[in-house]
């Protein structure tokens, strides 16, 4: 269960550092937020390792 939360906040806090990275997000605060945990939570194997890559060399 711990292990499941901790996927879901690095999945949420990846999908801000690649896929959304530099964009405007026009929509309510509900909706950003649930795009956000489902693309996390469904790509988050490959966005996870991705922005901590990103987080460590830069661009």
């Amino acid at each position: 269960m711990i292990l499941l939360i901790i996927y879901g906040i690095l999945g949420y806090w990846a999908v801000g550092q690649t896929i959304w990275a530099n964009r405007i997000v026009f929509g309510s605060w509900s909706a950003i937020f649930l795009q956000r945990i489902l693309l996390g939570g469904v790509f988050g194997i490959v966005l996870i390792p991705w922005a901590i890559l990103k987080l460590i060399f830069g661009r």
